[in-house]
């Protein structure tokens, strides 16, 4: 265990720390298999399931249970394991459809939660070489540098992500729902994008590149990160995953317009 834990626990920066090199030993791990070309798996109608999403996964978890042995652990692939006040979120392959096409969109992400709360988040695009840091309080980096949510461009101009998780495509209802949510916010802006890996929309919302987020019951795995990062980037913001429904925006107005939009649709 690293010596920078205290009765009180490890600080932000500690845990940013870690969760940097985390992501980023799964990161090159899956740059360098994105790069060999071979994606055995198995291959279902809305998923795939890649062993290089379960040999990222381990890469990430070395890292973190090398400083944090009595950490728990919730990864995508193996599950939550251990009972800890501090939990560590891991999706190690975000856009493993993308991966497994030869789409060069997909990342790692952890988020570090206390006592239920994100509190450090990190996520790594190994193509591109662009790490994202969020730390509760203290801002967010792009790289090691202050990154921040800022655009000009209007939503009848802008683009827009919009994040479906799974929760929602294998429900009928909800997946109607999902589409009259798509269909709405289609016509308030220039674009919609389904990107498939929404770490790589969290990153380009938080330097400002897309004008918003729409996510309708999105998958813990990204979503405690990408939240954090929205938060601690000056995203404006409407709901939480949690709930079903969390929309952000690089304006507070884009923000009020986007959920009111949505929420039209579900009421």
């Amino acid at each position: 265990m690293d010596d920078f834990v205290t009765a009180d626990g490890p600080d932000l920066d500690s845990l940013a720390a870690v969760a940097t090199r985390a992501v980023r030993a799964g990161g090159d791990f899956l740059e360098d298999a994105f790069r060999d070309g071979s994606v055995p798996g198995d291959y279902g109608t809305d998923d795939v399931k890649t062993a290089a999403d379960r040999a990222a996964e381990e890469r990430v978890l070395d890292v973190i249970r090398e400083s944090f042995p009595d950490h728990a652990l919730h990864g995508e692939e193996s599950g939550r394991n251990g009972d800890h006040h501090y939990e560590w979120v891991v999706d190690p392959l975000d856009g493993t459809n993308n991966f497994a096409a030869g789409l060069p969109a997909f990342a790692t992400a952890a988020c570090v939660l206390r006592d239920g709360d994100p509190v450090v988040s990190a996520i790594y695009e190994p193509l591109p070489d662009s790490t994202y840091v969020a730390r509760r309080g203290a801002g967010a980096t792009v790289d090691g540098e202050p990154v921040s949510a800022e655009s000009d461009v209007s939503l009848e101009h802008g683009t827009v992500s919009f994040v479906v998780g799974l929760p929602a495509i294998r429900d009928e209802e909800l997946a109607a729902a999902a589409d009259r949510i798509e269909s709405a916010v289609e016509d308030r802006c220039k674009r919609v994008v389904s990107t498939w890996s929404p770490c790589v929309d969290w990153g380009l919302l938080a330097r400002g590149g897309l004008e918003g987020i729409v996510c309708f019951y999105p998958d813990v795995y990204e979503q405690h990160a990408g939240e954090l990062l929205a938060a601690e980037s000056g995203v404006y913001s409407h709901g939480t995953g949690t709930d079903g429904l969390y929309v952000g925006a690089t304006d507070k107005e884009t923000a009020a317009e986007l959920h009111t939009v949505a929420r039209s649709v579900l009421d």
